[in-house]
């Protein structure tokens, strides 16, 4: 059953996959969930033959449970690199320094004002683009020389140990899996001793 709600989300998707095409990666505070409503929707085959990608935001993502990570968070997905999914949070974060100047102004005012605001935002980060994709592609480069040499070192202190990092998240998800439900013997095993304690308590 797909709920009154997610229509909105559905008709979001569904119209940046006719504007935007193959291959696009989506991020949600609930994009686990999201996932699972797009895949029971009328969209659920356009979004598979275009290779649409759901992911939790990065912050949000880690208030979720692990096994939702491994499969959601951006940390574990291929093509985010260091985007974390969070730009509404950050626009939110800017109009902290608005809300004290115009929680007491009318309505106009309020309007006008947070329309000068994003005015000013719209310009800052287009003078700032590039910018911050040369800083990006700076902080890319120091993290994978940093963490190669990490790597490296690690193999040379353990030779006998299978350093095959991309299965181990793999590896991971399927034990979690594995655990999701109580095995049959520990469930009677729990059974049988209840039982006792409810037979040493009516005697």
């Amino acid at each position: 059953m797909i709920f009154k709600s997610a229509k909105y989300p559905l008709a979001t998707i569904n119209k940046l996959l006719d504007v935007f095409g193959d291959n696009q990666a989506i991020g949600s505070d609930i994009g686990c969930s999201l996932s699972k409503t797009v895949t029971a929707s009328s969209i659920r085959d356009k979004a598979f033959d275009r290779k649409l990608s759901l992911s939790v935001n990065a912050f949000h993502g880690h208030a979720h449970n692990r096994k939702c990570q491994l499969q959601y968070h951006p940390m574990y997905l291929r093509g985010f690199g260091l985007e974390d999914l969070e730009t509404c949070e950050h626009i939110f974060a800017s109009l902290n320094a608005a809300a004290c100047l115009i929680h007491h102004a009318s309505h106009f005012h309020y309007g006008q004002f947070l329309d000068l605001h994003f005015d000013q935002w719209d310009m800052d980060k287009y003078l700032e683009l590039s910018h911050f994709i040369f800083n990006n592609y700076k902080q890319v480069v120091t993290l994978i020389d940093d963490f190669t040499k990490e790597l490296n070192a690690y193999r040379l202190s353990f030779p006998d140990q299978a350093m095959d990092f991309e299965t181990w998240v793999t590896e991971e998800l399927t034990y979690l899996e594995s655990v999701a439900s109580e095995p049959a013997r520990d469930a009677l095993a729990v059974d049988y001793v209840e039982a006792l304690e409810k037979l040493n308590t009516y005697q």
